[in-house]
């Protein structure tokens, strides 16, 4: 006889109608079910266990958030080749040097210095030149957040395309001939980072909570195939991304969207050579 999946009630009745053999084992698996009941409450009472009603907890893997570096890694190419600091640009009007799938405004932001692009919704942004980058080459530009709390910015990204088209928003480094892409998570506090070449994904936390107001220095650098990026000093990807055959083109898209009148503007552009 398997008793194993017997019930309760079906023990106390099988009780009645066993043999004296059948109920004496009977009887020891009754007994069995009561002290292993009584063992899940104590448990729960005395905080061992959570009941059986309580929401199981999240066994999502992320890494934790990167720490500043004590000896901060990151060096600018010697010579600059490309720079926009909009400083000559009319405010109202995208910049001269600039192009985007729809619209941006140059703007001053009160209590900042200099011009800033304001990047409208769901918008990818690209030098309006055809630029041959070098093969080790470094990237930096700040982006300044506006919101009542960071979680109403969406994920905005930026990173390196195969060519130069802004006919639509590019969203990942799988669509619009984008080749890699490190995404801004505001309202998931992440930053993930992938490369269609290399076939590269990762994920780790970052504290956005704290930037609902504040200002992000992004720094790249480029060498051969291999890519770092930091952000506020925080390096959070350096690894194989490209392929140094390829072409490659920045862009920048904005924030897939905006809530509460939260805002994202952009400047302080600079590729040097290294």
């Amino acid at each position: 006889m398997k008793l194993k999946n017997v019930p309760m009630l079906a023990v106390l009745g099988l009780l009645a109608y066993a043999n004296p053999a059948e109920a004496q084992l009977l009887k020891k698996f009754q007994k069995s079910l009561e002290d292993k009941a009584s063992q899940k409450v104590d448990d729960v009472l005395n905080g061992k266990k959570k009941a059986a009603t309580a929401a199981p907890e999240s066994t999502t893997d992320k890494k934790a958030a990167p720490a500043i570096e004590e000896v901060y890694s990151f060096t600018p190419g010697s010579t600059i080749f490309f720079e926009s600091d909009f400083k000559r640009d009319t405010k109202g009007l995208m910049p001269k040097k600039w192009k985007a799938s729809t619209s941006g405004s140059i703007v001053n932001i009160p209590d900042m210095p200099g011009n800033w692009l304001a990047l409208t919704a769901r918008t990818t942004y690209k030098i309006d030149s055809l630029i041959k980058m070098p093969e080790n080459f470094t990237v930096e530009f700040d982006l300044v957040t506006r919101s009542d709390e960071a979680r109403d910015i969406g994920s905005m990204s930026f990173g390196f395309a195969r060519d130069n088209s802004i006919k639509s928003y590019t969203m990942d480094a799988y669509n619009d001939n984008a080749t890699t892409n490190t995404q801004l998570h505001f309202h998931n506090r992440e930053i993930s980072s992938s490369s269609s070449d290399t076939k590269v994904h990762n994920t780790l936390s970052y504290p956005f909570a704290n930037y609902a107001n504040g200002l992000l220095h992004v720094a790249i650098a480029v060498e051969g195939e291999n890519m770092r990026v930091y952000v506020n000093r925080s390096k959070v990807l350096d690894t194989r991304m490209l392929r140094k055959d390829l072409p490659k083109f920045f862009y920048l898209s904005a924030p897939f969207s905006y809530d509460n009148q939260a805002k994202v503007y952009f400047g302080n552009f600079v590729m040097s050579k290294s």
